[in-house]
């Protein structure tokens, strides 16, 4: 115990020299963290991922909503504007690019049956926003490309969520409806923004008034939770309500002023304000949920399958060669070359991928064991090999042909990292 009680502090201590190292030399922390678990985790055995039971997967669904939470309180709304279209583009385009590709890497390449292999495909098809957020704030992208990473790991988590369930479902029941899965999509993305927004609607009007109380720079944060739940509960997302919730937390004057024109009961007046200092107390939060977060994650891989780490890594290395050429198509105006190069490489997955790979053992898939297995480290392979992308990239003159490929986008013009306008200030 106290040795585990000395690891924690050192784990803090440790966390704040990774994310200096991370800003200095674009090594991303996320990577030593998670290698840091797989060596106390799967290599010596030191920690069994078994031996948090179900608090893990509470730290894994803490963390989700949280930082889902901070990136939408860190967009601005006029930028968020500006680059939904792209977003819902990209979101859409890479979604289903990557499970057409996996499909045919796993059925034609690998011998998987249709069904295992479609499984497979959507498994993959998102981005993780626990990966994505704490490494753009670091990489100082600009706000229109953080913006659209944001939206897309937000919108790509709803669409893994949503197909892979309506599929075995679909194949429990033996009655695949197409009209069903995406129904519950729209359904899903539309009522839980719905959510997200009137609950922070509600809260900033309540938020005057709770600070009357001592000790309540936590309530935000426990309101929150309650409109995940809600939105969980009526099955909707709550990682996209989350998401709206902060957004509208972290625009509350633009939010305000526009509501005030309609409702006296909105005014700058009479609404609560979220301080510096508590947005300072959230960042912390999340640095230590992020740092927990990772090592877990690290401990709960398995890498004793060397077939299934091929077929990982295969499928992981297509997804990359084919990032940059959707990129280009599809993020046209007002992104540097530097922004695109970023968005080209963030193809980390994370914590859905790792939630819905249980599922097709659960409905009896004779395949589910490979699916799971494969799953992980598809996992463990994309944030390696975007960790590593980032800083020969960003440090070799690798970056100019990056630069030129997409220089020629229209509406762009050659940029270095050093002019494009951050996301949090660092």
């Amino acid at each position: 115990m106290t040795t585990a009680i000395i690891a924690l502090g050192l784990l803090y201590f440790a966390g704040h020299l990774l994310t200096h190292v991370f800003d200095k030399t674009k090594i991303p922390d996320v990577l030593i963290l998670i290698l840091f678990g797989i060596i106390i985790g799967p290599v010596f055995h030191f920690v069994d991922a078994e031996r948090f039971g179900s608090a893990g997967d509470l730290l894994t669904s803490i963390a989700l909503i949280i930082i889902l939470f901070d990136g939408g309180v860190g967009l601005q709304l006029t930028s968020l504007i500006r680059s939904a279209k792209q977003a819902l583009a990209l979101t859409g385009g890479f979604f289903f690019v990557t499970a057409g590709i996996v499909f045919c890497i796993m059925y034609k390449g690998y011998g998987y049956s249709p069904l295992a292999s479609a499984i497979m495909g959507f498994i993959c098809g998102g981005t993780a926003s626990s990966v994505i957020i704490p490494m753009i704030g670091i990489l100082r992208v600009g706000k229109e490309a953080a913006s659209i990473l944001i939206i897309e790991s937000a919108l790509t988590t709803v669409l893994c969520i949503i197909t892979v369930l309506g599929i075995l479902r679909s194949y429990d029941s033996g009655d695949f409806e197409i009209g069903r899965i995406i129904g519950s999509l729209i359904s899903s993305v539309i009522l839980a923004s719905i959510i997200g927004v009137v609950s922070g609607l509600i809260w900033l009007r309540l938020l005057r008034w709770i600070k009357t109380y001592s000790n309540t720079q936590f309530a935000t944060f426990a309101f929150m939770f309650i409109v995940y739940g809600i939105a969980e509960g009526l099955d909707f997302s709550g990682p996209i309500a989350a998401l709206a919730f902060g957004i509208v937390l972290g625009n509350q004057h633009t939010i305000v002023h526009q509501l005030n024109e309609i409702t006296s009961h909105l005014s700058i007046e009479n609404v609560g304000v979220i301080s510096d200092a508590e947005k300072k107390l959230y960042k912390e939060i999340v640095f230590l949920l992020k740092i927990f977060f990772f090592v877990y994650l690290g401990i709960s891989i398995p890498i004793e399958q060397t077939y299934t780490m091929g077929i990982a890594l295969s499928i992981v290395m297509a997804l990359f060669a084919i990032r940059p050429f959707v990129t280009k198509l599809i993020v046209r105006r007002r992104v540097s070359p530097y922004d695109n190069t970023m968005i080209s490489l963030m193809v980390p997955k994370g914590l859905a991928t790792a939630v819905l790979a249980g599922l097709p053992s659960q409905y009896g898939m004779v395949e589910g064991p490979d699916i799971q297995a494969i799953a992980y480290n598809v996992i463990l392979f994309s944030i390696i090999i975007t960790s590593v992308l980032i800083p020969i990239i960003n440090n070799t003159p690798i970056k100019k042909g990056f630069f030129h490929f997409f220089s020629n986008t229209q509406g762009n013009v050659v940029e270095n990292n050093k002019t494009t306008t951050p996301l949090h200030k660092q």
